[in-house]
């Protein structure tokens, strides 16, 4: 019988729509369709709606919706919404029992869920679930991209994948990256069948790294979505890398409407009481959503181009193009020109360029990925369009550049070749001489180049990512079926342009959808895209903030620039005209044109050959007769043929790179795909000629100096120890990964030293990396640390008996700076991970030892260590010292004999007038898979490579003048080699940077800022990650040579030694014959001098004797980096203005500010604005924090509400491995390019080391008061969190929360803890009078992670509220927690790790950590009035259950309270859990996304989701992972075990929780520890002061005694050095008096606490006895007493 009302599933996604009809009755599905929807995704459902009624007349149904546009559905028809993950296992479940993964790929967005068996009821339940987030590659999305680049329809792509035979590289990140490695390899001729074949491996493998997360994906594996549907292919490629039987796989019956059909399932398994569901007539249904879609929601709106039409004629008059054809030629005339061809990654392009620098002719087209048939052909209807008018033309020479330069040059026989931003800064200065700064968009790259002159001064090149490019317009602009030449005119039509931000080509999918469903128009979206190539070029490839820098001066090229909507986009956004180049497509070719003349003209003067042209020196250039190559000839086209040979795999290193070989007619051939120049052997390597050519090829890559090899030799070298007398018969297997890379010398030579044997993982490839991808749990944390994985299984093959990687925390400082003793997040806490997260012991049986040590001096280090040895192996005390001196020495060693090749490489090229690089990375980046081989990339140009510790006397360097704090040794190696190298003749700077690593982009910000102070010279900053991106890196080294070439030409020192010849080289450029040069042009035909041998290098001996070389010396004495300092006067005279953390947070800095006489003014929360010049002025890789922090204040100072030269802006500060650290330099690196060069700053550092604010100190008393007052702020914002969802007048509850924070303030506005407790009591009264009903509880969800994307409602997009708007209860971790953190682990260190710190510190942290508890006991004393107070777990309670996963010592951003946190709630009953984090947030990683596994092992009901933020962080993708969360929350929400022993409802008349007297014992006891606390304060305070005067005493003394230096002054100096001695004597004693004033604090403040503690006890028990004779007190007594006890 067929059922009268059917289950119907809606599931929109973000490219498609999906429905399904499921008769409930017979249990089979009646009907299913699958459509895109093509943004349109309203009006897509209204059709399918018609569809279904007119299949099933006369029917009604049960609708549910789902999918990332289902909310808008289930909005308009009031139906219900189920998240797509729950759909999917409802659909799973049914038909398939048996799964325990399902792989879903959609259009944006990629999902896994894992299943497991209940033990009791035998059902299949979700065990976990993960969807992607900061990075949507990998999708179907992606294969349309893919399908588009290979010009096949993507109906076709499976079977062309299908015929594929190799797999080449390719990135599954996105379909940019992607791009990237395809275009090279697609014009070198690779097959479309294995670049079809490539890119489903690149899926897989960006699916598994990015979604399982360290969670094992175990058989069988159900593959579902349309993407899987459709390309079976995929599906063979994931089961490959799964390695899955055939019995594993499992393909469900029509897989890619499955999760409708889960929808359709939900309608009685979810929502079987829910009347909403049903839907008597979709007709109806479909009128409606078709109204919806008429009215769309409103959006940000954009300002149009032109205000007018008159606006636009007069731009479009001014900046009209000339002719971009050239007139053809005339009949019977003859003409001569220079040939170039730029073969670009998508197009080719050629120029003929007469001799006197005319355009003759042009040829622009895209090059089909058959460049070079395209080009032949373009040039044989050039060649017979001449010959068809009788015209004669002479092609004088050939010169190629672009991607493909080389291998045209070897197809064409070119006379000259060079990199192409070389020939581009050549085409603007002959287009426009006094070009001071040149922009090229092309295809796939963009440039950014300064010009001095017409030479390169600095450049920039796009890194891996070609987002923002030409393509990525041109395939938007096909999306939205608007032709190329019809964009700007489309753009300009828009009176309401989209607003996009400047987003990657998927996630800018997300926002186009989203912008549509609002009514955007195809020309409201393509205006919006013209700004977004602009913005995107600004903030993240150039960066530039300050436009100053641009110069007077600004060119545009490239052909995105033919485009006028975004050269209007440009010129609005800089706020001035630009000059495009009259043929913006064509400067390359122009530019190349240009160069083979100049070299022609050269080479010809050179051979004394020009006598003959030059016989009148006054003829013009037209009269002279142009120097001829005679070389190329046009008629040879038309026997021009190659032979092209794929998949060579090359067997002369452990690289088996795959080639690609291309033969011409001529004889000459090509080889690509090689990363070394051994590869471009093609041969039997069993044919001793081969062989010797391979030989005599590695020989000469060998003679040219790299210090990373030598590196990596001396690192991993057996160091000599004496042999223990009692072997272990242990195999140790240490990982070749992070710390090792500093530190192997050391850790090995102490373990062989006693006794142990020592296998280190074998060197690193990208199998092995692959291999472990899928234990990654974090795929946004840096290359280096993915390799572990990988690492940690190749030493399980290798059968060691126990796996070492140590975290260490802290080391000593190396170099100038004390501070300099962080350890990067990463790399102390990857251990960490590696325990939690994929450990060796559970997976491989093998015991991981990951110890925890801090060692702050290398008195802590060996008493550590010696424990730690004599504990785990029970090793005598004796035996670890004498170890632990060898492994010293062999560490002190390395370091000598390192820093020896440095000195003898800086003497060797200062002799020979030449340069060196200075390749400046961490030490973990001296890995080959890692750095990409870059170091080979200079020493294959003959130019030698130093690391930065190898630099001669880098830690010597004053550092002192950097606006950073340095906090690592190896921040400041990179910072102390770029000065070095700046102030050197013959040294250049290159940084190596990991994608993702904040700390890098900071770094990289001031090693430009110090280069140019210091040399000035630019450095060239390379960014690397897992994708193979050698191309691109290629180009960018040449492009740098070719600038300091040009500048040390211009400079008058280019002398080359015999390594440097003017040759450049090939992708693999060492041919087998000889060594290539170290300039990036060259004729193609010149010979190329044989390299220097080492017989000539100087020995060790005779490059110590050599006089200290100028390497050493920089001229320039740097600047005072904050030269506008906040003064006394200050005090009065200016307004400082205090951005947020949370507002509550922002308005308690004020007012303690305030204490200390500063005027201050909290300002609002930030949102777009803030966000939009925080992404404009702070590097985009630095965390989103800082971005919005420093937004909020220039978005102040840009309102107009203050005037810049009367305010100050506040910021925190605190020393450690956190982004924090230097939000001061971020700061005043911002102001001064926003144009406030004259604002001072202010931060809570009392220290201030760079002298910034002179005029504050923030003291102790002021600490105090904030140390107080948290706990209050904590518990006001817990009340409102409780209250909110459950009030009963809308708004109350923030009402009330607003005037108790003012009250709050007023409190502690006064001058003692009895003004802030009256505060704090009057707040609470207000918070008592809210009026709420909490009888039916919602499901709780904690958010937890970095603390301002906690609390800060503009950084998370108001997620409280959107939480609490879904029907959960919001808890937030405390801020006081955070703050008190820092004091807490330092002081747990100095009694449990008994480090070594000064007296006066321990004293310091011991008083701070003890005042928190007496700070908790006011709050809770107070609080407890409130029928909904519950004093908050305490941090030492706190950490003790997460001590198994992260111990309490270990400080890497919030450390031990993430999991500290989740387990108390998880504890509790709270089963939802959010971890917040930034983008590229190193501490999140440990600390986040690290631990979530083990805790899911813990707590297996918990649902734990991680969510990246960036400034650019799309909503709609954030809503759909928290859709995720909230079903999962609802759906157990009747298994939480939280108990509320608070009254449901707010009673009418609150009475006190324990008796008067009691309160007022407990009161007196806590305000004898604040004043304990006080005196501690005062006492501090003036010893620092005793201690300042007595220091500036010693060093006027000392001044003294140096001015008499003279046997005259004798006497004078004597005294001098008496005064010195009593001021040594007085600066003693103060630190004495210090000590010993804060020793006494100390304990009166631990005095006072346990007095207050007694207190509560004696207040516990007069409350008790209250309670005999009031029984209806006596409920409300006890439950106090319980909460004082927890």
């Amino acid at each position: 019988m067929i059922a009268s009302t059917y289950h119907l599933g809606i599931d929109v996604g973000s490219t498609t729509a999906k429905a399904v009809v499921f008769d409930p009755l017979a249990q089979r599905v009646l009907f299913s369709r699958y459509v895109r929807h093509n943004a349109h995704q309203v009006e897509t459902v209204a059709s399918l709606l018609r569809t279904v009624a007119k299949e099933f007349p006369e029917c009604s149904f049960r609708l549910v919706a789902c999918g990332s546009g289902g909310t808008t559905i289930a909005d308009v028809l009031g139906v219900p919404f189920v998240q797509e993950v729950v759909a999917n296992s409802l659909a799973v479940r049914r038909d398939h029992e048996n799964v325990r993964c399902a792989i879903e790929l959609g259009g944006q967005d990629a999902k896994m869920v894992f299943f497991e068996r209940d033990e009791k009821s035998g059902a299949t339940t979700v065990a976990d679930m993960r969807m992607n987030g900061s990075c949507a590659g990998g999708t179907g999305a992606f294969i349309d991209e893919m399908a588009a680049l290979l010009k096949v329809p993507v109906e076709q792509f499976d079977e062309l994948a299908a015929r594929g035979q190799s797999v080449h590289q390719v990135s599954g990140r996105c379909g940019v990256y992607a791009k990237t490695d395809i275009q090279p390899l697609l014009n070198q001729g690779v097959s479309k069948e294995d670049l079809a074949l490539s890119s489903f491996h690149a899926i897989a493998k960006q699916t598994i790294g990015g979604l399982a997360q360290g969670l094992d994906i175990h058989p069988p594996v159900i593959f579902e979505g349309g993407p899987l549907t459709f390309n079976p292919t995929l599906v063979r490629v994931f089961a490959e890398r799964l390695e899955l039987a055939d019995d594993d796989i499992v393909i469900p019956q029509n897989p890619e409407t499955i999760v409708a059909l889960g929808a359709a399932l939900a309608a009685d398994e979810l929502f079987a009481d829910n009347e909403n569901c049903l839907v008597a007539d979709l007709l109806d249904a479909a009128d409606t959503l078709d109204k919806a879609a008429a009215s769309p929601a409103p959006s940000t709106r954009g300002t149009a181009y032109f205000a007018s039409d008159e606006e636009r004629t007069a731009w479009e008059t001014s900046h009209a193009l000339a002719p971009q054809t050239p007139p053809g030629p005339t009949p019977d005339s003859t003409v001569r020109a220079y040939l170039g061809i730029d073969s670009g990654s998508t197009t080719t392009k050629f120029a003929l360029v007469s001799p006197d620098g005319k355009l003759v002719d042009s040829f622009y087209a895209p090059n089909e990925g058959e460049p070079l048939d395209v080009a032949r052909a373009a040039l044989i209807a050039l060649r017979d369009r001449y010959r068809a008018v009788g015209a004669t033309l002479d092609i004088l020479g050939v010169g190629t550049t672009g991607y493909g330069e080389l291998m045209f040059a070897k197809a064409f026989g070119a006379d000259y070749h060079t990199v192409e931003t070389v020939a581009h800064a050549r085409a603007a200065e002959a287009c426009v001489p006094d070009a001071s700064f040149v922009l090229d968009i092309g295809g796939q790259d963009m440039k950014a180049l300064w010009l001095d002159g017409g030479i390169i001064t600095d450049i920039v090149v796009n890194e891996a990512c070609s987002s923002g490019c030409g393509s990525f317009l041109e395939n938007f602009a096909s999306s939205l079926k608007i032709p190329v030449e019809g964009i700007a005119q489309a753009a300009f039509s828009s009176t309401n342009p989209a607003v996009l931000g400047s987003r990657c080509t998927v996630f800018m999918t997300s926002s186009i959808v989203s912008e549509q469903r609002c009514g955007k128009t195809p020309a409201d979206i393509m205006a919006g895209l013209c700004r977004s190539i602009i913005e995107n070029a600004f903030t993240k490839v150039i960066r530039v903030s300050n436009l100053e820098s641009l110069g007077k001066k600004v060119v545009v090229q490239g052909g995105t620039f033919l485009n006028d909507a975004v050269l209007r986009a440009l010129e609005q956004h800089i706020g001035r005209e630009v000059t495009r180049a009259p043929y913006p497509g064509l400067m390359g070719a122009i530019g190349i044109a240009l160069l083979t003349q100049e070299h022609l003209e050269g080479a010809h003067r050179e051979r004394g050959e020009v006598a003959a042209s030059l016989e009148n020196e006054n003829a013009t250039s037209e009269e002279r007769e142009p120097v001829h190559a005679n070389a190329f000839s046009l008629d040879a086209l038309d026997s021009f043929s190659y032979k092209q040979e794929s998949n060579l795999i090359c067997p002369f290193c452990a690289n088996h790179c795959n080639r690609t070989r291309i033969t011409f007619a001529n004889g000459d051939s090509w080889v690509t795909g090689n990363r070394c120049p051994r590869g471009e052997v093609v041969g039997d390597p069993k044919d001793k000629s081969i062989r010797e050519q391979v030989k005599r090829i590695a020989a000469a890559v060998d003679s040219v100096p790299n210090l990373f090899d030598v590196r990596e030799k001396l690192l991993f070298r057996d160091w000599p120890c004496a042999p223990s007398p009692a072997p272990q018969n242990t195999v140790i297997g240490m990982p070749r990964v992070l710390s090792m890379w500093e530190y192997a010398p050391f850790w090995t030579t102490l373990f062989r030293s006693l006794g142990f044997t020592v296998k280190l993982s074998r060197p690193s490839t990208r199998a092995m990396y692959e291999r472990g991808l899928s234990a990654v749990s974090s795929d946004t944390v840096c290359f280096p640390a993915k390799l572990v994985h990988g690492h940690v299984r190749d030493l399980a093959d290798q059968g060691v008996d126990r796996i070492f990687m140590p975290s260490v925390t802290t080391v000593t400082s190396e170099n100038t700076s004390k501070t300099s003793q962080s350890m990067c997040a990463v790399v102390k806490g990857y251990p960490i991970v590696m325990r939690n997260s994929d450990n060796p012991e559970k997976r491989f049986g093998i015991p991981f030892d990951a110890p925890l040590f801090h060692w702050l001096s290398q008195k802590d280090r060996d008493r550590q260590l010696t424990e730690y040895f004599t504990r785990e192996f029970s090793l005598d005390t004796a035996s670890v010292r004498q170890a632990i001196d060898a492994a010293d020495a062999a560490q002190k060693t390395f370091k000598a004999e390192l820093a020896r090749e440095g000195e003898r490489i800086c003497d060797q090229v200062e002799r020979e007038g030449s340069f060196a690089v200075v390749l400046a990375s961490r030490p973990y980046q001296n890995d080959d898979l890692v750095n990409h081989e870059l170091p080979r990339a200079f020493t294959e140009l003959g130019i030698p490579v130093i690391c930065a510790d190898a630099v001669p006397h880098v830690n010597e360097v004053d550092l002192s003048r950097s606006r950073l704090d340095v906090v690592n040794n190896f921040h400041s190696r990179m910072l102390g080699s770029a000065v070095i190298a700046a102030g050197s003749p013959n040294l250049e700077y290159v940084q190596l940077v990991s994608f993702g690593c904040g700390h890098d982009a900071y770094l990289s910000d001031e090693i430009i800022r110090l280069m140019h102070l210091a040399g000035p010279k630019a450095p060239l900053i390379l960014k690397v990650d897992e994708s193979d991106i050698q191309g691109p890196l290629r180009i960018r080294v040449r492009s740098f040579i070719e600038t300091i070439r040009l500048r040390r030409k211009k400079a008058g020192n280019e002398k080359t030694s015999d390594r440097e010849v003017a040759a450049p080289p090939a992708a693999g450029a060492i041919t087998p014959s000889a060594v290539t040069s170290a300039a990036a042009a060259t004729p193609a035909s010149a010979p190329v001098a044989a390299p220097e041998t080492s017989a000539k290098t100087p020995t060790t001996a005779q490059a110590a004797s050599a006089p200290a070389p100028r390497t050493r010396k920089h001229s320039r004495e740097l600047p005072d980096p904050y030269p506008q300092k906040f003064t006394k006067a200050d005090r009065q005279d200016k307004v400082v203005l205090i951005p947020n953390t949370s507002h509550a947070f922002c308005r308690l800095m004020a007012v303690a500010f305030e204490s200390q006489g500063l005027r201050t003014v909290p300002l609002e929360i930030g949102r777009e604005e803030a966000i939009r010049l925080g992404k404009q002025y702070v590097h985009n890789d630095i965390c989103f924090p800082a971005q919005i922090v420093i937004g909020e204040a220039l978005a102040a100072l840009r309102s107009g509400k203050y005037d810049p030269d009367k305010v100050a802006v506040g910021t925190g500060k605190y020393i450690g491995d956190c982004r924090l650290t230097h939000y001061e330099a971020l700061l005043r690196k911002a102001l001064d390019d926003a144009g406030y060069p004259q604002v001072p700053i202010i931060t809570n550092d009392d220290v201030d080391f760079h002298n910034v604010h002179p005029g504050f100190k923030m003291n102790v008393r002021s600490a105090l008061k904030v140390a107080f007052t948290l706990p209050m702020i904590d518990a006001l914002e817990e009340l409102l969190r409780k209250m909110r969802p459950y009030e009963t007048e809308p708004g109350c509850a923030d009402r009330a929360f607003n005037e108790a924070l003012d009250l709050l303030m007023e409190g502690l506005r006064g001058k003692s803890l009895r003004s802030l407790k009256r505060g704090f009591t009057q707040a609470i009264d207000v918070m008592k009078k809210v009026p709420y009903d909490r009888t039916h509880r919602k499901p709780q969800v904690l958010i937890v992670g970095e603390y301002l994307l906690n609390f800060h409602p503009g950084a998370n997009h108001d997620v409280e509220l959107y939480l609490e708007r879904n029907g959960l209860e919001v808890i937030e971790a405390c801020m006081t927690d955070v703050i008190r953190k820092t004091y807490f682990y330092q002081h747990a260190q100095e009694k449990e790790y008994r480090v070594t710190r000064p007296l006066k510190e321990k004293a310091w942290h011991a008083i701070a950590d003890n005042v928190f508890d007496v700070a908790h006991n006011v709050c809770d004393s107070i609080a407890c009035a409130h029928p909904l107070y519950e004093p908050p777990c305490r941090m030492p309670d706190l950490v003790r259950a997460s001590d198994p996963i992260i111990h309490h010592t270990f400080d890497a951003g919030e450390g031990v309270l993430i999991p500290g946190e989740i387990l108390h709630h998880a504890a509790h009953g709270c089963t939802s859990f959010l971890i917040l984090q930034p983008f590229g947030c190193l501490p999140n990683h440990v600390v986040g996304r690290g631990i979530a596994k083990r805790l899911k092992e813990l707590y297996p009901q918990a649902n734990i989701l991680p969510l990246d933020y960036d400034p650019d962080v799309s909503f709609a993708n954030i809503e759909n992972r928290l859709q995720m969360l909230i079903l999962s929350a609802k759906g157990t929400e009747n298994s939480q075990v939280e108990v509320e022993k608070a009254p449901a409802r707010a009673p009418q008349a609150a009475s006190s929780t324990v008796s008067d007297a009691a309160l007022a014992v407990a009161s007196a006891a806590d305000s004898a520890a604040y004043a304990a606390a006080d005196v501690a304060a005062h006492a501090i305070d003036a010893g620092k002061f005793a201690a300042k005067t007595a220091s500036s005493a010693r060093s006027a003394a000392g001044a003294a005694a140096e001015a008499a230096s003279d046997a005259a002054a004798a006497k004078a100096a004597d005294t001098a050095a008496r005064a010195h001695e009593a001021a040594a004597r007085a600066h003693e004693a103060a630190e004495k008096a210090q000590v010993a004033a804060s020793a006494k604090a100390a304990a009166a403040s631990a005095r006072a606490a346990a007095a207050a503690a007694r207190a509560h006890e004696a207040a516990e028990r007069l409350a008790s006895a209250k309670s005999t004779e009031d029984k209806s007190a006596q409920k409300m007594d006890n439950q106090a007493s319980v909460q004082r006890r927890s």
